[in-house]
């Protein structure tokens, strides 16, 4: 068995954009044992109360044989760590804290951070450095608290964490880990990238897979785009990951037919088997 082959494979429910029984069953019987709760503010809070009902789908992805890994943490242009508006920053601190509490209630291992949103002007890129680290930190300890650990991702365009010194600086000495994403690298080399994070010895928490043009994000199957999937999992191999392949791919990636469940776990098998490198 290769390296690859030994990771369990994972989905992001945005691909669902939703979480219930059916959901769950489809997902495990289709061959994929892990998820990554994926919603926005509104879900989470409004819709499933997730702060107050965790325990319905801590149960539900036990009786339906799923392991609950991570859970994303919601994210806005009003939704950010960083943000200079100091009422903003502090719903969006409040609405993390809560999630994160009742993320590790229900058992999830991994809370996905954001570093901020965007536009960032090249002006204010220190002070929201500034914020978000200062942020990171304070979720640390929650995460500490509840049993999580915390893997802030990299991201595109003008985000925070939109190359790799970059990440590696803002992360340092906070506690915090990784959750790499593998179509988010637009200035660097994307194995480059990743070389550079293990290489400073921060964590690679988790992942999200998917491929793209290096362009700009795209979300798309693996193998739908320029990735060197080999050199990215001779990375990882490095860093000892040992958590899940953890797909985060678009049900109707832009100018592509939407994609099925299916074709899904039929794309983990050709990946992990190598026939996608």
């Amino acid at each position: 068995m290769t390296y690859v082959q030994g990771l369990r494979r994972g989905t992001s429910l945005s691909f669902n954009r939703k979480i219930d029984r059916e959901v769950l069953h489809t997902i495990k019987t289709a061959g994929i044992s892990t998820v990554e709760l994926s919603f926005g503010y509104d879900v989470y809070m409004n819709q499933i109360d997730f702060p107050r009902n965790w325990r319905i789908y801590a149960d539900m992805a036990r009786d339906e044989g799923v392991e609950l890994w991570s859970i994303h943490l919601p994210f806005s242009a009003h939704l950010d760590i960083s943000h200079p508006d100091d009422e903003l920053r502090s719903i969006t601190l409040h609405t993390n804290r809560r999630l994160i509490e009742a993320a590790g209630q229900a058992g999830i291992q991994v809370a996905v951070l954001h570093p901020s949103s965007e536009p960032i002007a090249n002006e204010d890129r220190p002070e929201r450095m500034r914020r978000s680290r200062e942020a990171i930190g304070l979720l640390q300890s929650e995460c500490a608290r509840a049993g999580l650990r915390l893997a802030v991702e990299n991201l595109p365009r003008t985000c925070l964490c939109n190359r790799s010194a970059e990440m590696v600086d803002l992360l340092q000495g906070t506690g915090a880990g990784i959750v790499f994403d593998t179509n988010h690298s637009l200035i660097e080399d994307n194995v480059s990238f990743l070389a550079t994070l293990v290489d400073s010895g921060l964590c690679i928490e988790s992942l999200h897979i998917s491929d793209y043009d290096f362009i700009d994000e795209r979300h798309r199957l693996p193998g739908d785009g320029l990735n060197d999937w080999k050199g990215l999992f001779a990375q990882l191999e490095r860093a000892g990951y040992t958590g899940p392949l953890l797909y985060e791919v678009s049900h109707q990636p832009a100018d592509r037919e939407p994609i099925s469940l299916d074709q899904l776990v039929e794309n983990m098998r050709r990946l992990t088997a190598g026939i996608i490198a």
